[in-house]
């Protein structure tokens, strides 16, 4: 591709953007120092740079997204590789009535006017047709079904396309029937995209176009793709990143002078298999022909099951290895506030991971609370066995989208990676143009950009990385580096630690989750090796460790690397400054000798000590007046004692004091087990009580955190109380085995009334799924059931393959009924019978998205139907409705049930729920699943 004028517009002089008199608010620019920095660099816009946006595709019809700040295009190409876009065309005829036609059978025709009024002409007299059909857009998020607002939603768009020429050159064109008469003499001829950017759109009455569309056609393979953005997420991000005059005003993205390149990975919110490769490669293959400073932008992702160790991570690290120019910003993941949530692929340590900052003007012009400072979004994913976020940036604003959106505003990680894209952008833009003949590596940028952030006081480095990312610091500190000559000695390292929870017992980072047995005596090492980052053999270089807290003492003060050898920091811990349960979490720095002392690298060390439950404390822990600031949070590490089946969560209003917040529970893995309804002072939402059940040991964390719209600080009280009420046999309930075993482990002589219920039943499948298969299952919902839920399973090797998992049930027309995707190796789909009939034929469709299309997956499914009438088991102990629980005190009780009307299918099992609800509290302390057998 061919850039115009790109040396004479990097010269071109640069009216201010920032001419108004207050700041830019709804896209915060000041907390990074974008406005500074272009009052004071203003040609330093991004020009002469590319950021390209992985994404559901990006609007190019749009204000905002229409030119850059030297008036050139400002999307340059775009590309679909998720096949959503995809039209297969077909070899055509004319016929004596000017129509061009092709019939493969009775059923499959294409035929549409207008062959000899067309504009321009095949070349070799071939004239191909395809089909547009309006079907297309059936399941896209967008809600656009009616594309044309015609009051129809099977609408078919026939198109021709063929070879033409033009001043000597030959080109292949599109022609649509837009306008759906039948007729192409009135269509204008469209060009792949990158060479004319060339797009269209269908109008309908009284509104704008719902989203613009461009075309790349590829003869070789009888194929035109429609590339469009019905998710609105990438237009968004894009504009975030990139953006010049959004809305036709004084209103701008980070880097309003970079070119943009959009490349859709993701339908309706979900990669598929292979498109986040594919979108790579071709940013490989565009950075070799264009030769100019690129930055991809990729706010996808999942949950992490290890941290860094995921198929498509390993990509990226190899991706960066062999293409160490190509910076990659992604963002860290909506899973926070809760320790080692980062996602998945953005715990990777070849790209820059963003958490999400709420300013206070967004705050305010978002959503209409007055902030008394700049705190993190609480879902913002931290860090733990890895060194994430790198950077955080501002994760809500106002920015771009298409015009079937309904709302502007979004925030998220999502929306922070943009930022930093634009901050990478601008950096980049600054140097092509300061120091023209010099190329920055990609770790290089990355590593100025964490140690110029501006670090928040009131966060740990698992929550913030280095900081608020500043590109004005970022500069200075890029130039002081050139100077010395740092780029030609910087070197990169990797870094293990012992880890219990990840697999191997390493990671990254030194990460102890459960510190409790921790004496003070052990000792633990950092081991480092150099990557020859440098490409030298010869290499020997000493450091000095310096540790930002007095908890972990490194036994080294000063360590060395020779040639290719390796190196350790050894690391004992101060029990007596780690008194106190909760969160140590600090780095250890290298500071290369010589050379002014220049940071080499960092090693994180965490170790949460718990609160302990046991029976001096009756299993049970309160906190009374605990107190936060506005938009901040507590976390609690709880250490689940040794026959825990449940626990209690209980949260208070103080009396005259303000609370709003909610709660979220943190199983030992990190993954978020349980949102816990919050208290509102405001609203008279005193009090919240919730069981969590199927604990698991190790240490879950429990974060109380400020509801977004708190007006101020939060003062509550908190009660958390293990239960050890637990089931012992596993026996399904016949007539003739029908009791189950219980004891108490913790209790003091509680009196319970015993229910229980028959729900519906219960059945186990496996389904094997490979590449770009969508598995589809066949399953009927009758007219005495309730719902159904699939839960959906595949184990954590499987689920590190995949980039994304969708679930979608649909009804024998291909209508959509329902739809969820995994975020994590497990999850489910619910279908509510809402049908008259008394049998409904429905079909469940599973869609991994795998890296790559070898990859293969077992997925494990259970089918939880529930009857709507649900059947009553009396539950009976020395035939009484009633128990009193003893202490490790085993006790049977009998359930006496009927066998349902409803038709059990075979291989299912019935099940049901038993439950004992407390006569002092009137709650149910204990539920317990149990199967039937008739």
């Amino acid at each position: 591709m061919k850039i115009k004028n790109l040396l004479i517009v990097l010269l071109i002089p640069f009216v201010s953007l920032f001419a108004q008199d207050e700041s830019q608010t709804m896209l915060p620019l000041k907390q990074t120092g974008v406005e500074n920095f272009l009052q004071q660099y203003p040609n330093y816009d991004g020009r002469g740079t590319i950021v390209l946006v992985f994404d559901t595709g990006v609007d190019m019809g749009l204000d905002g997204l229409l030119q850059t700040t030297t008036g050139e295009t400002k999307i340059i190409d775009v590309r679909d590789f998720t096949g959503q876009g995809d039209t297969k065309f077909y070899e055509a005829d004319i016929d004596d009535e000017d129509n061009i036609y092709f019939f493969e059978n009775k059923d499959m025709g294409y035929k549409v006017n207008g062959a000899d009024k067309l504009s321009m002409k095949a070349v070799d007299e071939k004239y191909y047709i395809g089909l547009l059909p309006e079907a297309k857009w059936k399941y896209s998020d967008s809600g656009v079904h009616d594309i044309n607002g015609n009051g129809t939603k099977d609408d078919k768009f026939y198109y021709v396309t063929f070879l033409t020429e033009e001043n000597g050159k030959q080109f292949w064109v599109v022609y649509v029937d837009v306008n759906n008469n039948g007729d192409l003499s009135d269509e204008k001829p469209l060009r792949n995209y990158r060479e004319k950017y060339d797009y269209f759109n269908f109008t309908r009455p009284g509104g704008l176009p719902y989203f613009n569309i461009a075309v790349n056609i590829y003869p070789d393979e009888n194929r035109v793709t429609f590339v469009f953005d019905d998710g609105s997420h990438g237009t968004h991000c894009a504009g975030i990143a990139a953006g010049y005059r959004i809305g036709d005003n004084d209103f701008n993205g980070v880097a309003p002078g970079a070119y943009v390149i959009s490349c859709k990975l993701g339908i309706n919110g979900s990669s598929v298999t292979e498109s986040m490769k594919k979108c790579y490669e071709f940013a490989s293959s565009v950075a070799n022909e264009l030769k100019m400073p690129m930055v991809i932008n990729m706010s996808f992702g999942v949950r992490s099951e290890w941290e860094g160790q995921a198929e498509m991570e390993k990509f990226l690290d190899k991706f960066v290895k062999e293409n160490p120019y190509i910076n990659i910003c992604l963002s860290a993941g909506n899973s926070g506030p809760g320790l080692s949530c980062s996602g998945l692929p953005s715990s990777s340590g070849s790209v820059i991971s963003s958490g999400g900052l709420l300013t206070t003007e967004v705050a305010g012009d978002m959503y209409g609370i007055i902030y008394k400072k700049d705190v993190i979004y609480d879902f913002s994913a931290r860090g733990g066995e890895v060194s994430k976020p790198d950077i955080i940036s501002p994760g809500g604003c106002i920015s771009t989208v298409p015009n079937f959106s309904g709302r502007d505003g979004f925030q998220g990680t999502s929306m922070a990676s943009p930022h930093t894209a634009g901050l990478v952008s601008l950096l980049l833009s600054a140097a092509k143009q300061e120091y023209p003949d010099l190329k920055i590596p990609s770790l290089f940028i990355k590593k100025v950009l964490i140690e110029s952030a501006t670090w928040m006081d009131d966060y740990f480095a698992v929550d913030q990385g280095g900081g608020i990312a500043n590109i004005g610091n970022a500069w200075e500190l890029l130039k002081k580096y050139i100077k010395s000559g740092e780029l030609d000695r910087f070197e990169t390292y990797t870094i293990s630690s012992f880890a219990p929870n990840m697999p191997g017992n390493q990671a990254p980072n030194l990460y102890i989750r459960n510190g409790s047995f921790l004496t003070g005596d052990e000792s633990y090492n950092f081991n480092i090796t150099r990557n020859n980052f440098i490409g030298k053999d010869k290499f020997y270089r000493i450091y000095t460790i310096k540790s930002d807290a007095d908890w972990i003492i490194p036994a080294q003060k000063r360590i060395h690397l020779r040639n290719n050898s390796g190196s350790n920091v050894t690391v004992r811990f101060d029990k007596s400054k780690m008194t106190e349960p909760g969160l140590y979490n600090t780095k250890l720095k290298a500071y290369r000798q010589g050379s002014g002392n220049a940071l080499e690298f960092e090693m994180m060390a965490t170790v949460i000590i718990p609160y302990e439950f046991t029976a001096q404390n009756n299993y049970s822990v309160e906190w009374n007046n605990e107190y936060f600031d506005q938009g901040m949070y507590k976390r609690y590490f709880l250490n689940v004692p040794p026959g825990a089946s449940a626990v209690r969560v209980q949260l208070n209003t103080v009396k005259g004091k303000h609370a709003r917040l909610w709660a979220d529970l943190y199983g030992p893995d990190g993954i978020s087990v349980q949102f816990i309804r919050g208290i509102n002072s405001i609203n008279n939402i005193n009090e919240n009580v919730q069981y969590v059940r199927d604990i698991k040991p190790g240490v879950y964390e429990l974060d109380v955190h400020s509801n977004r719209f708190a007006e101020d600080g939060s003062t509550y009280d908190l009660k958390v109380e293990f239960i050890g009420i637990d089931r012992i046999d596993n026996m399904p309930i016949t007539e003739k085995h029908n009791y189950i075993t219980i004891a108490d482990y913790y209790g003091e002589g509680g009196v319970y009334n015993m229910s229980g219920e028959l729900r519906g039943y219960q059945k186990d499948f496996i389904i094997h799924t490979k590449g770009y298969e969508k598995k589809e299952v066949p399953f009927t919902i009758n007219k005495n059931e309730a719902s159904k839920r699939f839960e959906v399973c595949v184990s954590g090797i499987d689920w590190m393959k995949t980039t994304d998992f969708g679930l979608q049930i649909v009804d024998k027309e291909g209508n959509e009924i329902s739809s969820a995707g995994l975020n994590q190796k497990d999850g489910s789909i619910i279908v509510n019978n809402k049908f008259d009939a008394e049998s409904t034929d429905l079909i469940l469709k599973v869609s991994p998205g795998f890296v790559s299309e070898d990859m293969e997956a077992d997925v494990y499914i259970t089918d939880v139907t529930d009857f709507k009438s649900i059947k009553p088991v009396t539950v009976k102990n020395n035939n009484r409705t009633s128990i009193k629980l003893y202490p490790s005190v085993e006790e049977e009780l009998t359930c006496e049930f009927a066998k349902p009307a409803e038709v059990i299918p075979e291989g299912a099992k019935p099940y049901g729920k038993i439950y004992l609800k407390s006569l002092s509290t009137d709650e149910t302390e204990f539920e317990t699943p149990v199967f039937f057998k008739f």
